[in-house]
């Protein structure tokens, strides 16, 4: 098809022309009668409606309506999405600075306790380390049950004492009766 054939079929279509009524002119030496003209023809004007079917449809303000209702309601979607992903980010958030706290507690507990127990092993001539329970001990070789080392005279007197000052000597009748119960406090 030449240009000037090209020209002729964007202007009759641009008036509001059929293709099938120009065709025949744009396909020179083809017989109007030809079957697969007649189809081709006939295929073209059917796209060609369709094509004017949706624009028009697109055009129209139901169309409008619904495509920007549907927009609003997937934008809502996202929306929603997003804040709940927020939320659940901010519940690990919080749930991670909770367990932090508890770690760093129980941490200072452990050292709390440990400094505890290495002045008790002081207090008892014990090895702070195993207490002479583990053979493979590099500071006794399990032999640091209390009273292998000499006791430390003050974290004794601190630690052991009150509690040996409680207990009745093993002579007197008291130690017959078994140990004092505990103080009660009137409230």
């Amino acid at each position: 098809m030449d240009q000037a054939a090209l020209s002729r079929l964007q202007q009759h279509l641009a008036a509001g022309g059929q293709l099938s009524e120009v065709l025949p002119e744009l396909l020179p030496g083809q017989d109007a009668d030809n079957p697969a003209l007649g189809l081709l023809s006939q295929l073209l004007a059917q796209r060609q409606e369709q094509l004017a079917a949706h624009l028009q449809e697109a055009d129209s303000p139901e169309f409008s309506q619904a495509e920007e209702l549907e927009r609003e309601r997937l934008l809502e979607a996202q929306a929603q999405q997003r804040a709940e992903e927020l939320q659940r980010a901010e519940a690990r958030r919080e749930r991670m600075l909770r367990l932090r706290e508890r770690f760093e507690d129980m941490n200072a507990e452990l050292r709390w306790s440990r400094a505890l127990l290495d002045e008790l092993a002081l207090a008892l001539g014990a090895c702070p380390t195993c207490w002479g329970e583990e053979s493979h001990c590099r500071l006794c070789r399990g032999r640091g049950h209390p009273g292998f080392l000499t006791p430390d005279p003050e974290t004794f007197a601190r630690l052991v004492a009150p509690a040996l000052n409680r207990q009745p000597s093993p002579l007197s009748p008291l130690a017959a009766a078994g140990p004092i119960p505990p103080e009660r406090t009137m409230p």
